[in-house]
């Protein structure tokens, strides 16, 4: 049963107690029960409100997440005002800002829209970039431990395991990079969660693959040369590389589905072509969706649109993502055979996943349990 279902049930049953109290104590204390009345329902008040349960969507804003030599380690939880289903995917959302500036509430259109839409999403704040402090690979650090977060704290507010990350511009770039770089130690020097560091679909908007061609395109001075500690030039070529998502790419990476605009004054629109291509060529599922336009949710239609066109790929690319590892503990076991079982039949409505569904016919059946039989035991594939 569903948080929300459980706020409701128990609400009903503290009506009908409250009831049954007032009927059986006015007949000899008409008094004391109109008394009692009152404060019988101000205590259901306060169990309301300490409950969450409002007619608005709920917002469980500045959470803590560990991130050692983070400046603003601080989640909001956005969660479905009709109740978060167990199953929904998790949607992480990193906002852009040029690498200098930005706040995880930003975007609240947007965030709300998809909210409504039955997903929760965490939006979370990382170390922005200043002159004398470089981003990287810092800010890396920050949103693999928001990953990390999702999967050790989450689950106190009903949050699943799979997450799809998102977000425009700069975090266009950090969502392709949290696709690319899972199990890479470098990037993620805290211990890895249950189920890794791994996310399992990307939907990254007119974000940065490759600095070094953007260094030598558009140049390295300002914001690129700050999050980087350097300007570019041939001593630091390396470490333009190494940050550049794009050289990360391998048959281990999220599916994606990238969106940029044609006419992108600041992100060229190569940038998420060179990325689809890498994808591709390493046999990872990928698509990309250009528009008429320049930088920004305006000039793609609107926060609605790109809502609309969020909830449309969730489904899509999770399908074209999974594998026999059902569990996503890095090997097909027992585990992964009783998911089958358990889910057998009809998958449920969206946006609830279902990830024993690995042929992507709606239903889990015969086909998926022989598909995990034939892996069993050894890595997903």
């Amino acid at each position: 049963m569903s948080a929300g279902k459980n706020s409701a049930f128990a609400r009903s049953q503290s009506n009908d107690s409250i009831q049954m109290v007032a009927i059986a104590m006015s007949r000899q204390f008409k008094p004391l029960a109109v008394l009692l009345m009152k404060s019988l329902y101000s205590m259901l008040l306060i169990f309301m409100l300490v409950d969450g349960t409002t007619t608005h969507a709920e917002i469980i804003p500045d959470i803590v997440y560990e991130s050692p030599g983070c400046t603003d380690p601080a989640l909001d939880v956005h969660l479905p005002d009709s109740g978060l289903i167990a199953g929904t995917p998790t949607i992480l959302y990193i906002h852009g800002g040029a690498w200098v500036s930005g706040d995880k509430a930003a975007d609240h259109e947007l965030l709300q829209a998809i909210s409504e839409g039955g997903y929760a999403v965490v939006s979370g704040n990382y170390t922005l970039t200043t002159p004398e402090r470089a981003g990287y690979p810092q800010s890396i650090h920050d949103v693999k431990a928001m990953v990390r977060w999702i999967r050790t704290a989450g689950f106190q507010y009903g949050l699943s395991s799979t997450i799809v990350a998102t977000g425009p511009s700069v975090g266009g770039y950090y969502t392709k990079f949290l696709a690319t770089t899972g199990g890479i130690e470098q990037f993620e020097p805290l211990q890895a969660p249950e189920g890794g560091y791994d996310i399992q679909a990307g939907i990254p908007f007119w974000g940065l693959s490759d600095l070094l061609r953007q260094a030598e395109d558009m140049g390295s001075s300002g914001p690129l040369a700050w999050f980087m500690g350097t300007s570019y030039g041939h001593n630091t070529a390396s470490l333009y590389m190494e940050a550049s998502p794009v050289n990360w790419a391998d048959q281990d990476d999220a599916p994606m589905h990238m969106v940029h605009g044609l006419e992108d004054p600041w992100h060229p629109w190569r940038q998420s072509f060179w990325m689809h291509e890498a994808l591709l060529a390493a046999e990872v599922p990928s698509s990309l969706e250009y528009f008429q336009g320049g930088h920004g949710y305006e000039a793609y239609g609107g926060m609605d649109a790109a809502a609309d066109m969020l909830m449309s790929q969730i489904p899509i690319l999770l399908a074209s993502g999974r594998t026999a590892d059902l569990n996503l503990d890095g090997s097909v076991d027992v585990t992964d055979v009783l998911m089958v079982v358990d889910h057998w039949g009809s998958c449920p409505d969206l946006p609830v996943d279902c990830p024993a569904d690995l042929d992507a016919d709606g239903d889990v059946g015969v086909d998926d349990l022989l598909e995990v039989l034939q892996m069993y035991g050894g890595p997903p594939a």
